[in-house]
């Protein structure tokens, strides 16, 4: 999803491909996709226990921005989406969160973006990754997943990242899938929560 481009005041955007911020366009015009509304069960439970998170980035927001409930004078939130809402990311918050998001990104971009979130993240990180094909494809034949890869590889991947450390983790599936077109996919969701260390 995502290279980086600097600002002259030092902030940093993601920047994606060109041809992959067409592919992407041409997803969000899809009804269907980026629709997440409202902040999910486990993310609220989770703010619930930690009162000391006083910001929040929405990484991969999609159509419109689902936190809105969130906001209040004792809680910030960044809503970022690099086709609906393609904001200069903060430069630090308590908290990243992505939702459906890390299985977009370019693989060729996975590493550097992780860096950042973790850089941008100075006490928790929470992501639910999709680890399973996708129903819906890209024009140039490419599934929309561009990572498809099992909860065991995003775990090794994101433990490479120094300073934090997992605090939950959760995998759902797999579970069979039947679709309209006779696609069948076995779903497989990760939810990995991370806490800074040092």
């Amino acid at each position: 999803m995502a290279r980086q481009k600097q600002h002259v005041d030092g902030t940093t955007v993601m920047q994606n491909s060109d041809a992959y911020t067409k592919e992407l366009e041409r997803l969000h015009a899809r009804k269907s996709f980026g629709n997440a509304s409202g902040v999910p069960d486990i993310l609220q439970s989770f703010l619930d226990d930690h009162p000391d998170v006083a910001s929040v980035l929405d990484f991969g927001c999609g159509k419109g921005t689902p936190f809105e409930s969130l906001i209040s004078k004792d809680m910030k939130v960044y809503s970022y989406d690099p086709i609906t809402n393609p904001i200069e990311l903060p430069k630090q918050v308590d908290l990243v969160y992505s939702r459906d998001v890390l299985e977009h990104i370019e693989p060729e971009q996975i590493d550097s973006v992780l860096q950042k979130l973790f850089t941008i993240g100075q006490k928790y990180q929470h992501h639910f990754i999709a680890c399973h094909p996708a129903k819906k494809g890209l024009s140039d034949g490419r599934n929309a997943h561009l990572i498809i890869e099992q909860p065991e590889w995003w775990k090794q991947k994101i433990q490479t990242i120094p300073g934090w450390k997992i605090i939950y983790e959760h995998i759902k599936g797999p579970k069979r899938k039947y679709f309209k077109n006779d696609t069948v996919i076995d779903i497989v969701k990760y939810t990995v929560v991370l806490e800074r260390i040092s």
